[in-house]
C-alpha cells in the first residue's frame, strides 16, 4: 500500500513500506510540461547537479561519500510521461536493517540528495562552465547514439512527424542544437526557476515507515 503525504504545497511524498527487499530506493522528480524551449535544459540539469556540490566539490568526493553509505548509487532521471517531462534523481541504497550496528543509511542518503539538489557548486552566480560543457557533450553523444538504435530512432521520428504541432512530439532529451546552445548562467537561472515553480514528487520504497522518511 502506498501512503501519500503532502510535505509542502506542491511537494508530495509517496511511500511504499516493504520489507521484502534488502535495498531501498528514493526518487525525487520535478514535473514540467513538455516545452521545446526548455526540454534540453531540463534533461541536462540532473547530470550537472551530480558533478559537484559545495560540500562535495568533485566526482571523487561524491564517490567517496557514496562509498561510506555502503556503495549507494545515485543517477539522473529524465522521463517523458504523456505531455509531461520529469527530471531529478534516483537513489538505490542498502536498507538500514542490514547495516552494521549503529550505522544508518537512509538519513545520510536523504542529506546527500538534499545537498545535490539544493547546494550545487556555483561560480559568479552560475554553474561551473567546465562541468556544463562536459555534460553537454555527454548529452549530445546520448542523443546521437539513437541513430544506431533503429527501433528508438524510428519511434522518435514517428512522434516528431505525427505530433509536430503538439508537445508530445518534443524529444525527451531535446535536440543537439538546443543542447549545444546552453550556457552556464541561463541554465542556473532556469534551475532556480523550476525549483520554485515545479510540482515535486518524491517516491520511497523500503522498510522505513512513511513518517520516518
Amino acid at each position: 500500500m502506498i501512503k501519500t503525504i503532502s510535505l509542502l504545497p506542491g511537494v508530495v511524498l509517496r511511500c511504499m513500506q516493504d520489507r521484502r527487499f534488502k535495498q531501498g530506493c528514493l526518487s525525487v522528480q520535478m514535473v514540467r510540461l513538455m516545452h521545446a524551449g526548455e526540454s534540453a535544459m531540463n534533461a541536462l540539469l540532473p547530470s550537472v547537479l551530480l558533478r559537484a556540490t559545495k560540500q562535495y566539490p568533485d566526482l571523487r568526493a561524491i564517490t567517496a561519500q557514496l562509498d561510506t553509505l555502503y556503495g549507494a548509487a545515485v543517477g539522473p532521471i529524465v522521463r517523458r510521461i504523456g505531455d509531461y517531462q520529469t527530471v531529478g534523481l534516483y537513489c538505490g541504497f542498502m536498507d538500514d536493517r542490514f547495516a552494521l550496528p549503529g550505522d544508518q543509511i537512509l538519513g545520510p542518503m536523504i542529506d546527500f540528495v538534499r545537498e545535490v539538489l539544493l547546494n550545487c557548486a556555483v561560480e559568479n552566480g552560475h554553474f561551473l562552465p567546465d562541468i556544463v560543457e562536459s555534460e553537454k557533450k555527454n548529452l549530445i553523444s546520448t542523443i546521437e547514439s539513437e541513430l544506431n538504435d533503429k527501433r528508438a530512432y524510428s519511434m522518435s521520428q514517428l512522434l516528431r512527424t505525427m505530433c509536430k504541432a503538439d508537445s508530445y512530439g518534443i524529444p525527451r532529451l531535446g535536440d543537439k542544437e538546443s543542447v549545444a546552445a546552453i550556457e552556464a548562467k541561463p541554465l542556473y537561472e532556469h534551475y532556480r526557476h523550476i525549483l520554485r515553480t515545479s510540482p515535486i514528487e518524491l517516491f520511497y520504497v523500503g522498510s522505513a515507515p512513511a513518517e520516518t522518511v
